[in-house]
């Protein structure tokens, strides 16, 4: 991760460079191989592809490009929800679970998000790596949030659909 993040950080300050001394695509192209031998394949793309270096990027183009994309659960799902109708009214309850930035927090497990696709306002494709004292697994699932205020939360996986409300005031 250090590294990568240093690599980001020399592409951003060497195509800086090259696009602050003026200098056209022509003459970053001409010097592409020996950016490359001196900074890396990587300077050396940035520099000729005439793209600045804090444009925006999709996770998919990141992660493909072998960058730290980060999935995040869009706000709407965050919050407190449990998959008994009673369990939210009750100080402690096993089927209680946290949706937070990056994770769902149960009472015995953990799943961390590994990718999520947004398919409308209401609907994501979830991927997910479970902890549980089951061992660890990857899951993926689909998870509709009801069109009423997002009071229920609907998760399928192959083909099983598990409801779950939300605890949270709306």
């Amino acid at each position: 991760m250090k590294t990568c993040l240093l690599r980001t950080i020399a592409v951003m300050a060497v195509a800086g460079l090259v696009s602050a001394c003026g200098q056209g695509e022509d003459s970053s192209a001409a010097q592409a191989p020996e950016l490359a031998q001196s900074h890396g394949a990587d300077v050396a793309a940035v520099a000729t592809s005439g793209l600045s270096p804090s444009a925006p990027v999709s996770a998919a183009e990141e992660a493909a490009a072998g960058g730290p994309a980060t999935a995040v659960f869009p706000a709407a799902f965050r919050g407190n929800w449990d998959y008994n109708e009673n369990g939210c009214g009750a100080d402690e309850s096993g089927t209680r679970f946290r949706i937070t930035a990056s994770e769902v927090k149960g009472y015995e497990d953990t799943s961390k998000l590994q990718a999520i696709e947004i398919i409308d306002d209401l609907t994501v494709r979830v991927v997910m790596e479970n902890e549980s004292s089951d061992g660890n697994k990857v899951l993926t699932q689909v998870w509709r949030l009801s069109p009423v205020a997002g009071i229920n939360l609907r998760m399928e996986t192959h083909g099983k659909t598990i409801r779950a409300l939300r605890c949270d005031p709306v």
